[in-house]
């Protein structure tokens, strides 16, 4: 008795479950519909309930979007399972109307609507449609090719089979001359300046904001004499504004051309269009480089290679900015700097007599330089590299200046680079009748030399009492914006397919067949 009852409360239990699930299933509305333009889409198919699968929604897209560049005919694919009590028919009326499908001049629109718990197909024609898909050809391409599929479940079959015979009686020659309309590709051309003018413009640009942007940089560095000279003999070329004209306005703009046209033909997508114009600044940084290191080869190439070794490693030929903007070719150009640098300082070497030199490891190097040397060693002013042949005991050093550690300067009486400043002091102060003096206090690390130099503290100014006022007042504007969806106008974007339905109407021609 208990176990009939349980059975009885599990299929009352069951029974309860499906009718709340048929009441939470959404009944859709003219309004509540999704439409596949909405938001300017290149689709054109609504499958809000997923009764055709990812694949076939793609698959149906790609012909009607094919059909639509070829013929300019708009065919709208929807699939729900519910519309409520509304007709099928009346409701594909409304909605191709409310739409807009096909374009105004030859109103080439068609609607298939699936109703699933009206075991419903329709179509809905537009008036140019009429003498190419009649309602015969309508109601023959249900019963032949959508009806047994659908009867058996295979939803994506069904619609695509019926997608597939529209495409192709429209696509024929005769009625692909007959259904299409101008207005689409007027749009079109009427777009695309716009479009294809704002992407040229970017590239255009582009390169100068970078130019701004580095010379922005350029100033607010620290101090670096290598770099500065350089930078001053490369302003100093005869043919820099030539090669500026061409790097920063020819080459972008003629790129950006490049890109335009390559677009309209279908050469390049969105993702490769955004890696050209990722590179063509990084083209420019790399031309800039390119010009530093031919100077300053031409400033420093004949010094010994200990003078140009410290010289390039000061000068940043790189910067920190390439690295980071473009770190793939800037790192790895930065990597064969030091490796081109590692070499010059580490290659075989031989003594004034001929021997062979072989480098001292760091840790017994000083054994073999001066007190002064060790002190320069210590606050990195100076790094010292002993060579050594313990045969015939040959010793060779080299130093190597830090030219970037600005804090030590040579010392006049011992030459080693460990002088100092210790503090300013005033000599004398300054008055409002008088010039006041001050001192600047120097001593050196190595040997202990200490003097002095002085310099003058201006006159006190007296001021005069003053009233100022200042005003400043504050402007605001605001801007209103809005975004909408555009279904009834005419107008098509620059890309294949159109991102809207063309304003087209339909005087209710078509069929519908139920399965």
């Amino acid at each position: 008795m208990k176990q009939t009852i349980t059975h009885r409360t599990i299929l009352f239990f069951l029974l309860i479950c499906g009718g709340m699930s048929s009441a939470i299933a959404q009944t859709y509305t003219l309004e509540t519909i999704p439409n596949p333009k909405q938001s300017r889409s290149p689709h054109y198919v609504s499958n809000p309930d997923h009764i055709l699968s990812n694949a076939a929604v793609g698959q149906i897209d790609a012909m009607l979007g094919k059909l639509e560049d070829s013929t300019t005919a708009q065919v709208a694919v929807v699939c729900v399972n519910s519309i409520g009590e509304s007709v099928p028919k009346d409701f594909a009326t409304a909605l191709f109307r409310k739409w807009g499908l096909g374009y105004q001049k030859k109103n080439n629109g068609f609607l298939v609507l699936l109703v699933k718990d009206q075991h419903r197909i329709e179509m809905e024609t537009g008036y140019g449609l009429e003498g190419i898909l009649p309602d015969a050809i309508c109601k023959r391409i249900q019963t032949e090719n959508m009806i047994p599929l659908a009867k058996t479940g295979d939803f994506d079959g069904a619609m695509i089979a019926g997608v597939q015979e529209i495409t192709n009686r429209i696509s024929t020659p005769e009625a692909a001359k007959e259904v299409y309309d101008d207005s689409k590709a007027k749009a079109d051309q009427k777009d695309k300046p716009l479009e294809d003018g704002a992407l040229w413009l970017f590239f255009v640009l582009l390169t100068p904001a970078m130019l701004v942007l580095r010379l922005i940089i350029f100033f607010l560095r620290k101090q670096n004499s290598i770099a500065d000279k350089i930078e001053l003999t490369i302003t100093q070329s005869k043919r820099r504004v030539l090669w500026a004209i061409l790097m920063y306005v020819i080459m972008p703009a003629a790129v950006g051309l490049l890109v335009v046209q390559l677009r309209q033909d279908h050469w390049l997508h969105s993702w490769q269009i955004l890696l050209v114009f990722y590179a063509v600044p990084g083209l420019v940084l790399w031309d800039a480089r390119r010009r530093r290191i031919k100077t300053f080869y031409q400033l420093f190439g004949t010094m010994t290679e200990a003078d140009r070794y410290v010289r390039y490693r000061a000068a940043h030929l790189n910067g920190f900015g390439n690295i980071l903007l473009y770190p793939i070719p800037f790192w790895w150009l930065k990597r064969e700097d030091e490796k081109a640098l590692y070499a010059i300082r580490n290659a075989s070497r031989t003594s004034p007599e001929g021997y062979p030199l072989t480098k001292v490891p760091v840790t017994h190097r000083d054994a073999y330089i001066t007190d002064y040397q060790r002190t320069e060693q210590s606050i990195c002013s100076v790094d010292y590299d002993v060579w050594r042949n313990e045969a015939h005991d040959s010793t060779q050093t080299i130093g190597y200046e830090n030219l970037n550690n600005i804090v030590y300067h040579r010392c006049s009486k011992c030459e080693s680079k460990a002088v100092y400043k210790v503090r300013d002091r005033v000599v004398k102060e300054a008055t409002s009748e008088r010039e006041g003096r001050g001192a600047h206090e120097y001593e050196c690390k190595a040997c202990g030399h200490h003097y002095e130099t002085y310099y003058k503290i201006s006159a006190i100014q007296r001021s005069s009492p003053s009233s100022t006022s200042n005003s400043s007042s504050t402007t605001y504007s605001s801007s209103g914006s809005s975004s909408s969806s555009s279904w009834g106008s005419s107008s098509g974007s620059s890309s294949s397919s159109s991102s809207s339905w063309g304003g087209g109407s339909s005087g209710g021609g078509g069929a519908g067949s139920s399965w």
